[in-house]
């Protein structure tokens, strides 16, 4: 009896479980330890920066904390681009001589509709706040509070494949729309880098000024896969529209470190640019 007992519970436990797994259709978030409001979208931050910007150690710490504080909700990108960003020879030197800007991150930089005209800026689902697209680090947070407060438009995944043999990566990317979309959509898929340490001029007082030697850099953007602004995936996507797009990347040609990188997906009006949902995983699986 014991034993028919103990039987009957593990199957009714075990069907619990895959009951429990058929109701995460989306496993995005798998390695978060905050459980993701499904009612609302994810959240891109970008955060324009440079390392010879004194004001931008403590804009990368306040994008780190949003992120944490909104975890597998709100995703940055430290998009190195401007005067703030180039290799600076002279003053404090070899600090400030690495070069952490990329093309793509250039391309957004001067876009005129972005309007990112300092260093630091940002922008939060690349959508109007306060009637500006780009602001400052004081605003983000109550922009990523509204933009949260918008009905969740899509899912999506990104699943990595990484061969350390051949040093290849091949990046499956999927979406579903939730409801019908009126205009086109384009999907951009970007590579971003972890921990990387160089020099950072600083301004926070007790903050080892006016340089931090060993700064630790995180998701700097190194550039995109399909494009500045990527590609149309859809020209008016209907509800439950299922779009898939695998890509490959060769980090040959590349010093950074595959298991600091990740992808990170997004979704945009063509037309406007506001970021409609965002993804993000690990190149190699931890």
């Amino acid at each position: 009896m014991k034993s028919l007992i103990h039987s009957t519970l593990i199957f009714f436990m075990a069907v619990m479980l895959l009951q429990s797994c058929t109701k995460v259709s989306e496993p995005f978030y798998t390695v978060q330890v905050v459980a993701a409001d499904t009612n609302t979208r994810t959240i891109l931050l970008e955060d324009y920066t440079g390392h010879t910007c004194v004001n931008c150690a403590p804009a990368a710490k306040s994008a780190n904390s949003l992120q944490e504080l909104y975890k597998g909700r709100v995703f940055v990108i430290g998009v190195h681009a401007g005067s703030f960003a180039k290799p600076d020879l002279v003053h404090y030197a070899p600090y400030l001589t690495a070069d952490y800007r990329c093309a793509t991150g250039n391309e957004w930089y001067s876009n005129s509709v972005f309007n990112i005209d300092q260093n630091p800026k940002g922008m939060v689902n690349r959508r109007p706040y306060g009637g500006k697209t780009s602001f400052v680090p004081s605003e983000w947070s109550n922009a990523i509070q509204a933009a949260l407060k918008l009905p969740r438009e899509a899912y999506m995944s990104v699943t990595n494949t990484y061969d350390s043999q051949s040093k290849t990566l091949s990046s499956k990317v999927d979406t579903k729309f939730l409801i019908g979309y009126a205009s086109p959509v384009n999907l951009c898929v970007c590579i971003v880098e972890d921990s990387i340490y160089g020099g950072q001029e600083n301004s926070v007082a007790g903050d080892s000024i006016p340089i931090i030697k060993n700064f630790r850099f995180m998701h700097i953007l190194r550039g995109s896969i399909n494009g500045t602004y990527g590609e149309q995936i859809a020209a008016s996507p209907a509800a439950n529209a299922i779009v898939s797009k695998t890509y490959s990347f060769d980090f040959n040609t590349k010093t950074w470190v595959p298991g600091h990188c990740s992808v990170i997906a997004f979704i945009s009006d063509a037309a406007t640019s506001e970021v409609l949902h965002v993804a993000k995983s690990p190149v190699v699986k931890p």
